[in-house]
């Protein structure tokens, strides 16, 4: 047996993923079902599996996710937001997110995200309060009331820390995750009755980053290229580019060869950059790489912008035009 999970028939809930997580109890995030897989693929090889029996399972399960994804997307608009896993609940560019993925889910827009802490996280905050059963702000307040180990950035940057050298779990950051996990915990269950729908998409490669039970669904992905690649592809109605460091550069250039080539669906998707005190035109040059490397028709589908307002206008053109 590979122990492998077997191919899933539906997109993964957060009900599915932390079956067994209980408030009372920081030991239960180490039993759910997504920490023991994570945990049983690191002992498999995240990046190199190390059997062809396990190989071909996370295959398997793969093409089946994908496959799902697929068929939620299948009429929607989906806007992916893409940004850094260490941007902290208490930020204002963690509020301006959630704020642009609350306008964007309520017109009609389809949220995903890579399902993890930081900007992703804000991604779906926003889009679960479009459901109407808990205000933005009410809801923000709930993420920034705990302790600063729940209110600053997500406080593990590598996995080993999670682990001792032989493998088993060190209890006390164990607990540092279950306090950091609780507030997003709390509001999921305080929009429970009518969340607003969003996706996540992430990887059990980066298993230590917990996908946020404020997503309604999630293709949780073993291999990393795949769930990186159709992240990107998949959010035909365009990609916000949030403050990041080095996965969102990575992404913004994937993104941009999809682009250049037309790979996905003989078209451009828009590619919109909050770009908050010359974040990504003066501190990091993009614009200037960008714009040297497409024509000037293709150009029209890049925007930089400073505020949600000015997102949501690009965003709600652009998909009238197709």
């Amino acid at each position: 047996m590979s122990d492998v999970p077997p191919p899933p028939d539906r997109l993964y809930t957060a009900d599915d993923l932390y079956a067994g997580w209980d408030e009372d109890d920081p030991m239960s995030t180490a039993r759910t079902f997504d920490f023991v897989t994570y945990r049983t693929a690191r002992t498999q090889g995240t990046r190199t599996p190390s059997t062809r029996e396990v190989a071909e399972a996370r295959a398997a399960h793969d093409v089946s996710v994908t496959w799902l994804l697929d068929e939620a997307i299948r009429d929607a608009q989906p806007v992916a937001i893409m940004g850094g896993h260490d941007l902290t609940r208490s930020s204002n560019e963690y509020a301006m997110i959630a704020e642009l993925s609350l306008r964007l889910a309520g017109n009609g827009f389809t949220m995903l995200s890579g399902g993890g802490p930081g900007a992703m996280e804000a991604t779906h905050l926003g889009a679960r309060c479009a459901g109407g059963d808990l205000a933005l702000d009410d809801a923000l307040a709930m993420m920034r009331a705990g302790p600063p180990d729940t209110t600053d950035a997500f406080p593990f940057r590598r996995a080993d820390v999670l682990f001792d050298t032989t493998g088993d779990v060190v209890p006390a950051e164990i607990a540092r995750l279950h306090a950091w996990q609780a507030p997003a915990f709390d509001v999921a269950a305080r929009t429970a009755a009518n969340p607003g729908a969003s996706i996540g998409i992430p990887t059990w490669l980066y298993g230590h980053e917990p996908p946020t039970p404020l997503a309604t669904s999630h293709a949780k992905y073993f291999e990393n290229s795949v769930r990186e690649d159709g992240l990107l592809a998949v959010a035909t109605a365009g990609v916000v580019f949030a403050p990041g460091k080095a996965g969102t550069l990575q992404e913004i250039f994937q993104d941009a060869a999809q682009n250049y080539y037309t790979t996905v669906g003989d078209r451009f998707s828009p590619m919109v950059f909050l770009d908050i005190d010359g974040y990504w035109s003066t501190d990091y040059q993009v614009r200037a790489v960008l714009e040297r490397l497409f024509t000037d028709d293709q150009e029209l589908n890049l925007s930089w912008v400073t505020t949600p307002d000015e997102a949501v206008d690009v965003l709600t053109t652009q998909a009238h035009k197709h």
